[in-house]
């Protein structure tokens, strides 16, 4: 009778195991467009450090702008201060 050893399990499931990875690459290979980059978690981080940035920098000029003094210089008429 045959005996299964434990080396042969574990080279079955590593086996199995590229297998499977094999497959999800091609999956995912076959379902990309050819405009969308290969790595979307890096491009979905850097897309939303640059939206938090540019709502932090809209915060802040508002900011600014909301405590800027009164222009105390006298300009000719039509003339933005």
């Amino acid at each position: 009778m045959f005996q299964e050893l434990p080396d042969h399990r574990l080279w079955l499931v590593k086996q199995r195991h590229a297998e499977l990875i094999h497959e999800a690459d091609q999956y995912r290979l076959a379902r990309a467009h050819t405009d969308e980059p290969g790595d979307h978690l890096s491009t979905r981080l850097f897309n939303r450090i640059r939206v938090d940035l540019e709502q932090g920098f809209v915060s802040v000029r508002r900011t600014l702008s909301a405590y800027e003094p009164p222009c105390d210089d006298t300009c000719p008429e039509g003339a933005p201060c």
